[in-house]
């Protein structure tokens, strides 16, 4: 065996380097990124009923039972700022009616969002409040969730001091990253009554982006390069920006004494539709509340919406909750509707080392790029100050070198393109395994080429010293240029999965 491994690197030696140079690749990528793996949720829960009506309650009032009217006004908060919000009342309520805050989440900002929502549960008695969220505390940088917080404390005190709101049963609809601001107003005011969480994350963004793109990528069928690869995106630290995802909710959690419902679309694949409510579970209990009522509802996406159009059911629902306060807080059953499909767990992930972390991985691979691009120019440059005619002849050094820093590049530009398909077609929920694969194989082909071809310009490089072929400074300077671009780009390439491991 021996023998026989010593005899091909005699005869062929560039193929062996290759080898060689690929199983060191495979081998860095593997031990350079945090070691994680996607895996299976072993929890599973069975709602005892498909009906998710809402027992418990002695005021059920239908949606649609009243006509709604809409005002736009302004309201100052606390530090003299002012916001614009569109109020809704239910016409023909005799005394005063239960209030809701909208709290917004991801994407949404404006007093016009909630329109659907807010008016279904208005016509059901209930008076609403949509409040323009502040952007000065909000980038995808820097969410200051207290700060938030604090606008919509100071919009919940305004809007219970309204005509015909109840300020003793009035309190907030937080959907998705507003399950990050909820928790913290109703620990901060004692006059909200109860909190609606709609597709609520409860864990940190870090661990449930994880559990997001590991599913989005299981279901798309990706390589498992691919999902491994996870931690080393959503793992990285970049210090004072983007502390936000490591926020930690429960502290809040742990000190409400409100009840809760909380509402999950079955076909909502980013959040964790049954550790979600486990947590939540917890931390009330935590504070000795037990008042937590759960829905799912068949294939209802994110925003509670199936084939666009929100679900009736949810409204009916919440209405029939807020109205039934405090009946319907510990009314059976607690947990109702579709069954659940969270098919991984939300855990926390390993940072990748300190090389390949937060700006300065960034700025390690960026200046491997730049150094292999900028070293094509300067190259041909060098070689025509020897005289040169042709400095790009692929036969000679000069051109080996800016045919490698090529293929690296374009193997880059694959690479990028490759994620950005996986990205489009697992956020629309689109299968096409044969696109999937058929361009994994292709971008894992051109890395390797590209590596051959570095491959390739070493060993002449090597021949013509060996061969005492003088090189000017200014040569051995490019020389020196181009092959650290390649190699950073090459390890950058490994760590992202490009090449193929032995072990993962």
């Amino acid at each position: 065996m021996r023998r026989s491994i010593r005899s091909l690197a005699l005869r062929h030696p560039r193929l062996s380097a290759f080898l060689l140079l690929i199983l060191f690749l495979g081998l860095w990528g593997a031990w350079a990124g945090p070691s994680w793996t996607l895996q299976p949720l072993t929890n599973v829960v069975v709602p005892p009923t498909t009906n998710t009506q809402i027992n418990g309650g002695k005021i059920h009032t239908p949606v649609g039972a009243y006509e709604v009217s809409l005002e736009e006004i302004t309201v100052r908060l606390a530090d003299g700022s002012e916001l614009p919000v569109r109020v809704r009342r239910p016409l023909g309520v005799n005394g005063l009616t239960p209030g809701i805050v909208f709290i917004h989440g991801t994407g949404t900002a404006s007093s016009t969002s909630f329109s659907r929502e807010a008016e279904a549960l208005t016509s059901a008695g209930i008076t609403t409040i949509v409040a323009e969220k502040r952007t000065e505390n909000y980038s995808t940088t820097f969410r200051d969730y207290r700060a938030l917080a604090r606008d919509y404390a100071d919009v919940f005190e305004i809007f219970i001091e309204m005509t015909g709101v109840d300020p003793h049963r009035s309190g907030l609809y937080a959907v998705s990253e507003g399950a990050y601001i909820a928790p913290i107003v109703a620990t901060s005011i004692d006059s909200v009554s109860f909190v609606t969480f709609v597709s609520a994350p409860v864990f940190p963004i870090r661990e449930q982006g994880a559990l997001a793109a590991g599913t989005y990528l299981k279901n798309l069928g990706a390589p498992k390069s691919i999902i491994d690869a996870i931690p080393r995106l959503i793992g990285q630290d970049f210090g004072e920006d983007f502390q936000y995802i490591d926020f930690n909710i429960s502290d809040y959690q742990q000190q409400m004494d409100q009840p809760v419902l909380m509402l999950y679309g079955t076909g909502d694949m980013s959040m964790p539709t049954v550790q979600g409510p486990e947590r939540m579970r917890e931390d009330l209990a935590a504070n000795g509340n037990t008042d937590l009522t759960v829905r799912y509802y068949e294939n209802a996406d994110h925003g509670l919406r199936v084939d666009k159009v929100l679900v009736s059911t949810a409204m009916r629902d919440t209405a029939d909750w807020v109205n039934g306060l405090p009946g319907t807080a510990s009314a059976l059953p607690h947990v109702a509707g579709a069954q659940p499909h969270q098919l991984f767990e939300a855990a926390q992930l390993d940072q990748p080392h300190w090389f390949a972390s937060g700006h300065l991985g960034i700025v390690i691979m960026l200046s491997g790029i730049g150094l292999t691009a900028i070293s094509i120019p300067l190259t041909a440059f060098a070689w025509l100050r020897r005289g040169h005619r042709r400095p790009m002849d692929l036969s000679g050094i000069a051109g080996k070198m800016n045919v490698a820093s090529l293929a690296l590049l374009t193997a880059v530009v694959v690479a990028l393109a490759y994620i950005v398909l996986i990205a489009v077609l697992a956020l629309s929920y689109r299968h096409n395994a044969p696109l999937v694969q058929g361009g994994w194989m292709f971008t894992q082909a051109v890395a390797l080429v590209a590596a051959w071809l570095v491959v390739r310009e070493i060993f002449a490089f090597a021949t013509s010293v060996l061969n005492r072929e003088k090189r000017p400074c200014g040569v051995r300077i490019v020389a020196g240029i181009a092959v650290l671009g390649q190699l950073v780009v090459l390890l950058s390439l490994a760590y992202w999965g490009f090449y193929p491991a032995l072990i993962r």
